[in-house]
Parts: structure tokens; sequence; C-alpha cells
């Protein structure tokens, strides 16, 4: 297995995916035709690689850990070197992706698109519905929803009067 996949075997890869996905263990475990208890372990090995591979991957970036939640897949940080907050997440699908927050002008750079699709592969992994049209969402803003739906934190953009 590789770092970008959270050192996880195809099995547990795909247990963990289900569970995060919503699906309980008894159902996960019925789905796969094993035990319960094989998903329960399972779960808690790859929730344990997880945790490793996000911890290990700040380490390599130097971000500083604030939060990390290796059962919604996602380390929260703080990137010393670009002086902007950092995500680090996995999904199943898209393994580790590292994020740093920006206030840059989307519309002129020449990854606008792949930026885009690479957000909205991240929020379909986690069956996160953004918005209608997101064709029209620039990365900064899709990427700051995204990440509060992740982290489950409000900002000052969800925040209710």
């Amino acid at each position: 297995m590789t770092l970008s996949l959270g050192y996880l075997t195809p099995k547990q890869r795909a247990i963990w995916d289900l569970k995060t996905n919503g699906l309980q263990e008894v159902h996960i475990a019925r789905k796969l035709n094993v035990t319960r208890q094989t998903v329960h372990k399972s779960l808690d090995i790859a929730n344990l690689k997880i945790d490793d591979a996000l911890q290990e991957v700040a380490k390599i970036n130097k971000i500083d850990i604030e939060t990390v939640n290796a059962e919604r897949g996602f380390l929260k940080g703080y990137s010393n070197h670009f002086k902007t907050p950092a995500f680090v997440t996995f999904t199943a699908k898209n393994g580790i992706q590292v994020w740093y927050k920006h206030e840059g002008d989307c519309e002129k750079c020449k990854k606008l698109e792949t930026c885009r699709d690479t957000l909205l592969a991240e929020a379909k992994d986690r069956n996160f519905l953004l918005l209608d049209d997101t064709s029209k969402i620039l990365p900064s803003k899709l990427a700051e929803a995204l990440f509060v739906k992740i982290t489950g934190e409000q900002n000052e953009y969800t925040k209710k009067d």
C-alpha cells in the first residue's frame, strides 16, 4: 500500500468507505459476507492507519496539527511556511489530498477547472451535496464550503444569526 491510500488494504478501504458513507457495521458485514467483528476490527485498524497517514503527510508538509479525525478522514492544521490554514483529507477513492487556504485569483488560474473537479470529487466521495450549480463557484469558495462540511464546524459564512 502507498501513503496516498492511507496504507489500507483493499478490503479495509472498502469497509472504511462504506462506514463513512453511513452504513452500519452489521449491514457492512452482510454486504461483504463477513462477520460484524471482522468489520469492527477492520475499521479499528483502518482508522489507526489513516490517522498515521494523515499525521505523516502533515509532518512531511510541515503542517502544525490542530485536529485529526481518522473516522471522518481529515486533519486540520496550519502551515507556517505558507502562513495559512491547511487541511489533509482522505477518502477511499481520492486517497490523501493536501489543501491550503488561499484567496488567490481563481478566475485567472490555469488550474481552475482541475481544482474545481478535484474538490467536487472529494465532495462526491463523501456523499456531500454542495450546491446545484457548482460550475460558477470559484474553487476557493467551494473548498471553504467543503471543509465546513467535512469538519462539521461553522464559520462566518455558515453561522446563522
